[in-house]
């Protein structure tokens, strides 16, 4: 019963929910930069900080409730499936000023920014899981291995 309540925090929890939806984001990413020079191409975006946002919420809910899942609403662009995943929808993101010749709305540079930062925030999230479950095992085994 203890080992379950550990697995299904709150907290651990949020760390997978971070890192499914830098996941998700990742491939939106990658799809955008590969696109960058396709004339008439939109990017499209998922905003870190309206799931940031949205997280909070949930962990707020989830605590008043006192309970583990956490449910992402309000958001137009991601919220949680019946069994607790993340699902995405994507914004196309709008031209920052004036569309270039082709079309396109693409900044490689900022792009490239986006990819760095969603690595480094999938990386945080994955290592923090890794850090919760290594705990747990050395709980188990009784001893540091």
């Amino acid at each position: 019963m203890w080992i379950e309540r550990l697995l299904t925090s709150r907290t651990t929890r949020a760390i997978e929910l971070t890192a499914q939806f830098a996941e998700r984001r990742h491939g939106i990413l990658a799809e955008n930069v590969a696109n960058v020079a396709v004339p008439d191409y939109h990017t499209q975006r998922l905003d870190p900080e309206k799931f940031q946002a949205a997280l909070r919420d949930a962990l707020r809910r989830a605590e008043a409730a006192n309970q583990s899942r956490l449910d992402l609403r309000g958001n137009a662009q991601f919220s949680t499936t019946a069994d607790g995943r993340i699902a995405v929808k994507p914004a196309r993101e709008p031209a920052p000023n004036v569309l270039f010749h082709d079309g396109t709305n693409a900044r490689l540079e900022a792009l490239m920014t986006d990819v760095a930062q969603n690595a480094l925030s999938y990386e945080l999230a994955t290592n923090l899981l890794r850090g919760r479950f290594n705990t747990l095992l050395t709980a188990i085994r009784g001893r540091n291995a």
